[in-house]
């Protein structure tokens, strides 16, 4: 209880959410916040991943960019039934983060993922919540709406956590070097300003990297750290469906509780979260076969 209060009287910058902190706001209406969504070639995700969330949203957009599998399809259909949704098609082909060709300084501005993201941002409405989704994630419903409850101010900022996982030859694998993530790039926040999503490129590890990212000044918004909301299941979409064993340590083998005390993460991942049958019975419901479906 100190925490929120230091938290809400300016004292403290952040605040990490346990699941008893959690329970404090359960008196509180949850917002309902707009869909944030970009899409490109996600057949195989994008049903289940909209569904899982779709009760607690107000609407969205969702903006997509030369697809190819049905995609496009599944959205214009989506955005038929709940006429709530936007669809955005951005007219340029993107290059995917990492990509070696962001390597050259002349590359063509519109290729690039923050004109893509800012082009979809800007068909959002003004003084809304939004939260970035994106299609390779599973949503746990209740679990979101209570995260929902926390934003009281328009300057807070709720990040939202996921665990990296996939499931090869019936078992279940969990990311070695991100079992859980927990940066800026997963949030909630007040759309009441210019926001401009921003390009970064160079080198971490001797590898070279570039992604857009959204500046989250701590002067403007005060980050709010939630209990896990959502699986995240990277592997299964076309782009990125070459699954390297090195980079993956089975589920049950991975010691939870050491990593969650170091982490700063005890108490704030629910043991349904963790729970090895929830995520495999979420995995099996994706659209693995990539057929072209409607919702």
């Amino acid at each position: 209880m100190i925490k929120i209060l230091l938290f809400y009287l300016g004292l403290s910058k952040r605040l990490r959410i346990t699941e008893k902190l959690q329970n404090l706001y359960r008196w509180r209406r949850p917002i309902k916040p707009y869909a944030f969504i970009r899409a490109c070639n996600e057949i195989k995700t994008i049903d289940l991943c909209l569904k899982s969330v779709l009760p607690a949203l107000e609407g969205g957009v969702i903006g997509f960019n030369s697809c190819t599998d049905g995609t496009k399809e599944y959205i214009l259909e989506f955005c038929k039934k709940y006429p709530q949704f936007i669809p955005v098609e951005y007219p340029f082909d993107v290059i995917p983060g990492g990509d070696s060709r962001y390597m050259h300084s002349d590359l063509e501005l519109n290729t690039r993922l923050d004109s893509y993201y800012n082009f979809v941002w800007d068909k959002l409405p003004k003084n809304k919540w939004v939260v970035k989704i994106d299609c390779d994630h599973y949503f746990n419903l209740e679990a979101f709406q209570s995260v929902c409850k926390l934003p009281i101010r328009r300057k807070d900022c709720v990040i939202l956590n996921r665990i990296n996982l996939h499931y090869f030859n019936n078992v279940l694998y969990i990311n070695k070097k991100n079992p859980v993530s927990e940066s800026s790039d997963s949030w909630i926040i007040y759309n009441n300003r210019n926001i401009r999503f921003e390009f970064w490129r160079g080198w971490v590890d001797n590898r070279f990297t570039a992604y857009e990212y959204l500046p989250l000044p701590s002067k403007e918004r005060k980050k709010i750290f939630a209990i896990c909301t959502n699986w995240h299941f990277p592997n299964i979409k076309n782009q990125r469906n070459e699954f390297n064993l090195e980079e993956w340590i089975e589920f049950s083998k991975f010691d939870f509780e050491n990593y969650f005390k170091n982490n700063r993460l005890k108490g704030r991942i629910q043991q349904y979260m963790i729970n090895e049958k929830n995520i495999i019975n979420a995995f099996n419901q994706f659209n693995h076969s990539g057929k072209r479906i409607f919702p």
